[in-house]
């Protein structure tokens, strides 16, 4: 009998579902940038409302608002590909932290006073080239690591009780870390909820961060989870190969993790080494599987 968390995930993960979750994501991406774009005409409107304070005035930063909630989207595509391998798991997280480092170049336009000065914001300028270089250079490391997945091995190694009880478990941990989402992203309304209470009433300004949303925190939960699934993955498959591919893409998630809270200028530098981490994970793990092909096939033979 299938228990409840595993009937929960089978219902979330359903196309249907999936199909109306992201309809719904685009018209409230949509209502948010509306209403960033009237707040801020706000803003220039009435400078002395203090409420609005902590926004920013060029219209332009509106722009990192619909891309937020996107995010959230992903990080909840994320959750549901857990259960279905390891490999497809480490490539939405990838995909992910290059979507945070490209939202960043919103944020980094959104910092210029005046675009007649241009030349004379090379602060601002030069971290738009290093969010955007770094971004495009995660955008190809992605494909890369897609690629090479294409090439890794089955399950096929596993009797099909053992796929069915992994994938149970993989089910449950991802329900697990769909709670634990649900109440980070509580946590942040309910934080922002009291920093505009603190304004209103004790006058106490604070500067609103939309890129420290959760993710820091969530990106922290997700290295147990993936030591939790390397650990699972243990019962049912010793290869070297296999253990140790899944050891790398462990620390490529703690990478990931430094990546978030390092400067603004290396985040994304760090992040590609996080990818290049499970890039060459995922190429060793595909080299040494075909060794032991080669190797049984050899074996087979001599016997």
């Amino acid at each position: 009998m299938v228990e409840a968390n595993t009937r929960l995930y089978r219902y979330l993960s359903k196309e249907p579902v999936k199909k109306k979750i992201e309809v719904w994501t685009v018209y409230l991406a949509f209502a948010f940038f509306i209403g960033h774009l009237v707040l801020i005409l706000l803003r220039n409107t009435f400078p002395d409302i203090l409420l609005l304070q902590p926004l920013s005035q060029n219209y332009l930063s509106a722009l990192y608002t619909p891309f937020s909630i996107i995010l959230v989207y992903e990080v909840y595509l994320l959750i549901l590909a857990l259960p279905l391998s390891f490999t497809n798991s480490m490539r939405k997280q990838y995909e992910i932290i290059s979507l945070i480092i490209i939202r960043n170049v919103f944020k980094d336009v959104s910092m210029f006073d005046d675009f007649d000065q241009l030349a004379e914001q090379k602060e601002v300028i030069f971290q738009i080239a290093t969010d955007l270089g770094s971004g495009l250079l995660l955008f190809f490391l992605v494909g890369v690591f897609y690629q090479i997945s294409l090439k890794r091995k089955s399950l096929n190694y596993l009797s099909e009780d053992q796929v069915q009880r992994f994938v149970a478990i993989k089910e449950r941990v991802a329900i697990i870390l769909l709670l634990i989402f649900v109440a980070l992203t509580v946590s942040s309304i309910y934080s922002f909820g009291v920093e505009t209470y603190r304004l209103v009433v004790f006058e106490e300004p604070f500067e609103l961060d939309l890129g420290v949303i959760f993710f820091v925190e969530f990106y922290t939960v997700m290295i147990f989870s993936d030591v939790l699934i390397f650990i699972v993955s243990f019962m049912f498959s010793q290869t070297y190969a296999r253990l140790l591919r899944n050891a790398g893409f462990v620390c490529s998630t703690v990478i990931l993790r430094i990546s978030l809270s390092a400067e603004p200028e290396l985040s994304g530098w760090v992040a590609a080494a996080a990818l290049l981490t499970g890039i060459l994970s995922q190429l060793i793990y595909v080299y040494f599987s075909r060794l032991e092909e080669k190797s049984d096939g050899e074996n087979s033979v001599e016997d």
